[in-house]
């Protein structure tokens, strides 16, 4: 620089030194020179910028409207928002390259621009300036109205009037905004002012106060600015919302609690994902809105009473969905449950179904979250996705969050802290770090934390977990993750398999029930080319019982036979694991829809890997399960041969294994042996049968009280106690209900409580017993319960004298042959043959009874042989052949008295009273 032109530099900074200026960083702005300074540097600015700077600044902490900024900068002129945009972008660029630390402009979505900078007057002034108390201050957003949130509203109105301050804590998306200015509109009614701060435009902690400030509608002075937000607050009766605190959380804690400890009165509501966690603090937690619990069957209408099913029918109102179907409020039953009720994720997903055709909506977002549309333009942009509000959180977190947040992503439902610990070490957090960051979680609203019996349990949304697990897919930390999750899900379902003979079904499958998802992810990653396959096995092994109280045989199927297919790492598995894998394969065999061919061979097998693990008890497991696959093929009588050839030689007393014995004396009613079925079920329902919590689950795949009330049941009823059968076989459909368990309500309902209804004449529970098997045959693949669902439905028809049911119960029978499935199949084409009486079609029935004779366990299955013969009687009857009818009754009466089956006797009486041997 030559000296003439320092000194004509020197002559303008002097005059300008003396004009009117603004500063702000390091900036100095002076609107009459039309000049912008840099540490007393000039600043080259085009006009329109400068024009744009000088009534930002001078309007600092407002929203400047773009109606305003085009009549100052282009007035009497028609201009596109795009000129302002671009002279916007120009004027951040000048000043970022100057100062690239500090923020000065922000955008507020929809509204305008503000400058967000502390700004000094170069005007002599006072030690601070307040406004009087007409000052112009910022009004709260518009917000929709609110459903489901009355409570929240009367508890947080009523807590404002305590002294201190109330921050809404809850995550990203769940209403906080909404909440707050809802509170303090029905507060302040029309007598009292609101003043509504929006912290997420202000990126530096700095601009916390002027922000405030420019909220109040004031302007501050220098030596201490907070003092005059104090004094506004006193002075005046408004109220002040706090919005979006989370990521200036000190600043905003320490503004907070200094105005509450110096104005006891002020009414002041914050809203962030954490707490401020200061003295005067008072937290009210919000979470998603409520939605109905998938587990519980509730009407269309029930359904809709929910406020966040509400709001996704309000919000996705539309030609395609005019009248909400049962299908489609499941659907969003669904969604809403998936989303955690959060009213910003429910928005966004209703806007996406809104121009979706109701039928669409059930897999819309089936594999994720991500068909899911953007939100309103004028919402701010942290609003305008899911992603962009977790991103907003995730930013916020610490490393150590952050990582934690990331490996925690693997579970798929809940968690302990035991679970969390465990996964620590995978992206080496040393556990007093770990700990802290899961607290922390808590605190932020990215993990939300239950008290369940005792333990405390926590929880992902599935939003926040699908988030979470993209990030640790590129990190480095992310295979690790998924073998300590493999290895933390293995050591848990082994305690739960040494609690499995020693709990309740209630207390196991209430503890364990939920594992069943991450069994299937761990299970997943250990078989894959990267995973581990031993600790795959491992893992097969010990989740068997999980499955099998589920009923879940087919995945449970599928499941053993990866396992078996990995030969190098069936290597290491121990005998007994190897008798775990082949018995759980047989039952999966013996309980599918259609009984696999093999499935003999499969008990063979696994009696073979049972007595080569040397455990008595597994050994006691395998040929039970073998007796009632010969059960369930029509040999019952070489079920019980095999049973006591068994005890006979290992010395068994079946009272030391009271499953077995229940087992025992129901096979024992298929044979005919009534009188034996008789002494052991007494001598089981004296031990166990009234308990009401009753013995651990039962390894035979019935749960033992419901078991021995079943088979009660049924001896009860063929002795001819109907009452007491009838009670009986409810209390066990009650149990197996209450416990949720699958195969012990297929079992006392198909082998029980319907062919008792209906045998009986009792109609209308006949078909309410039907319509209960034929759910749990949709939720189990077992293919006896469909067969006998199916067969009782035709029954029930024909017996109200409708034709169609014929054909029901001839299919039925067909499907069960070529499932396997023999037992009880006498039986059905009996009253598949008095059905026919019925109608009048003699030779039908005569062809449905012959059809027995094919038979291959007709010998064996003895418990229906008295019926049989009646029935025969009856056909000849109908026939005009009374004589032999005669004959057939009395060998009926013989077997009846024989066998102890006071109901048949009572049922061939009948019979022979209406046969006219004139």
């Amino acid at each position: 620089m030559n000296c003439e032109s320092k000194v004509s530099h020197d002559g303008v900074s002097q005059a300008l030194s003396k004009q009117k200026a603004y500063q702000f960083g390091d900036f100095k702005l002076l609107p009459e020179a039309q000049a912008l300074l840099h540490k007393g540097q000039s600043v080259t600015l085009g006009g329109r910028g400068f024009d744009i700077l000088t009534l930002l600044v001078a309007r600092a902490g407002e929203v400047v409207s773009k109606a305003d900024l085009f009549s100052h900068v282009w007035p009497d002129y028609i201009v596109h928002d795009h000129n302002l945009k671009v002279n916007v972008g120009n004027l951040r660029r000048s000043l970022a390259e100057l100062d690239p630390a500090a923020e000065y402009i922000a955008t507020i979505a929809g509204r305008g621009y503000k400058f967000v900078a502390a700004v000094e007057n170069g005007r002599p002034a006072a030690a601070r300036h307040i406004a009087s108390s007409t000052s112009h201050h910022t009004a709260p957003p518009q917000v929709r109205q609110l459903l489901g949130r009355d409570d929240a509203v009367r508890q947080i109105s009523g807590d404002i009037d305590q002294p201190g301050y109330v921050t809404i804590v809850g995550p990203g998306g769940a209403g906080k905004t909404s909440l707050a200015v809802t509170v303090a509109q029905r507060f302040c009614g029309e007598e009292k002012a609101i003043a509504f701060v929006d912290l997420s435009t202000v990126a530096d902690p700095r601009f916390v106060v002027p922000a405030i400030a420019s909220a109040l509608g004031i302007s501050l002075g220098l030596d201490d600015p907070i003092a005059g937000l104090i004094d506004v607050l006193r002075s005046n009766k408004l109220l002040l919302i706090i919005d979006n605190c989370e990521h200036v959380i000190a600043m905003a804690a320490t503004i907070v609690e200094r105005i509450s400890a110096e104005v006891p009165g002020a009414r002041i509501l914050v809203t962030s994902r954490e707490p401020l966690r200061t003295r005067h603090e008072q937290i009210h937690f919000l979470s998603g809105l409520a939605y109905p619990d998938q587990t519980i069957a509730l009407s269309t209408t029930d359904a809709m009473q929910f406020p966040a099913v509400q709001l996704f029918i309000s919000k996705a109102r539309s030609a395609a969905v005019s009248e909400p179907t049962e299908d489609y409020i499941r659907s969003v039953v669904s969604i809403c449950a998936r989303l955690d009720g959060l009213a910003l994720a429910i928005e966004l997903a209703a806007g996406t179904a809104s121009v979706l055709a109701s039928s669409s909506l059930e897999g819309l977002f089936k594999d994720g979250f991500d068909a899911m549309g953007r939100g309103a333009r004028d919402a701010p942009l942290r609003h305008q996705s899911l992603e962009a509000t977790l991103d907003w959180s995730y930013r916020l977190l610490p490393d150590r969050e952050a990582i934690l947040l990331g490996l925690l992503s693997v579970f798929s439902g809940r968690f302990n802290a035991d679970d969390a610990e465990a996964m620590y070490s995978a992206g080496s957090l040393v556990p007093m770090a770990g700990r802290d960051a899961l607290s922390q979680l808590v605190a932020k609203s990215l993990l939300s934390a239950q008290y369940d019996g005792g333990t405390v349990h926590y929880r992902m949304a599935e939003s926040t977990g699908t988030y979470a697990a993209r990030r640790l897919f590129g990190s480095r930390y992310r295979e690790e993750a998924r073998r300590q999750f493999a290895i933390r899900i293995r050591d848990k379902l082994q305690i739960a398999e040494r609690e499995w003979s020693s709990q309740t079904s209630r207390e196991w499958l209430g503890k364990y029930r939920r594992q069943i998802d991450d069994v299937r992810a761990a299970i997943a990653w250990a078989f894959d080319p990267a995973g581990d396959a031993a600790l795959g096995v491992d893992l097969v092994v010990a989740a068997l019982p999980l499955w099998q109280e589920l009923s879940a045989f087919r995945e449970m199927l599928e499941a053993i036979d990866l396992a078996s297919s990995n030969s190098a790492a069936l290597v290491g598995l121990a005998p007994l694991g190897r008798a775990k894998l082949s018995t759980a394969r047989a039952w999966a065999m013996t309980l599918a829809r259609h009984m696999h061919p093999q499935t003999e061979d499969a008990w063979r097998e696994s009696i073979f890997h049972a007595n080569g693990s040397r455990d008595a008890g597994f050994q006691v497991r395998s040929v039970c399960g073998q007796a009632v696959f010969l059960a369930y093929s029509g040999r019952p009588r070489t079920a019980l041969r095999s049973m006591n050839d068994f005890a006979a030689s290992k010395g068994l007393d079946w009272t030391t294994a009271p499953d077995g014995k229940r087992l025992l004396a129901h096979i024992e009613i298929y044979a005919g042996e009534l009188n034996s079925a008789s002494a052991h079920l007494e001598a089981l329902m004296n031990d166990w049968g009234h308990l009401e919590e009753g013995h651990g689950l039962s390894r035979f795949q019935v749960d033992l009280p419901a078991g021995i009330r079943l088979s009660q049941a049924f001896l009860c009823w063929l002795q001819g106690d109907s009452d007491r059968a009838a009670v009986l076989a409810s209390r066990a459909i009650d149990r197996a209900v209450d416990l949720d368990h699958m195969i012990s309500l297929g079992n006392a309902i198909s082998l029980a409580g319907l062919p008792i209804a209906f045998v009986d004449g009792n109609l209308e529970t006949a078909s309410q017993l039907q319509r209960q098997l034929a759910d749990v045959s949709r939720r189990e693949s077992v293919g006896i319960y469909e067969g006998t669902a199916t067969f009782f439905a035709g029954a029930i028809q024909s017996a109200r004298g409708e034709r169609a049911g014929f054909t029901l119960m001839q299919d039925s029978i067909a499907g069960l042959l070529r499932g396997s499935w023999r037992a009880r199949v006498p039986f059905y084409r009996s009253l598949l043959a008095e059905a026919y009486i019925a109608a009048g079609e003699m030779q039908l029935a005569e062809n449905s009874l012959r059809a027995v004779l094919s038979e291959i366990g007709i010998r064996e299955e003895r418990w229906w042989h008295p019926d049989l013969w009646r029935v025969a009687g009856m056909i000849e009857a109908g026939n005009a052949r009374p004589n032999k009818a005669m004959r057939y009754f009395q060998k009926s009466l013989d077997s009846a008295l024989a066998m102890g089956a006071g109901a048949a006797i009572k049922r061939t009486l009948l019979a022979m009273a209406a046969v006219d041997v004139r």
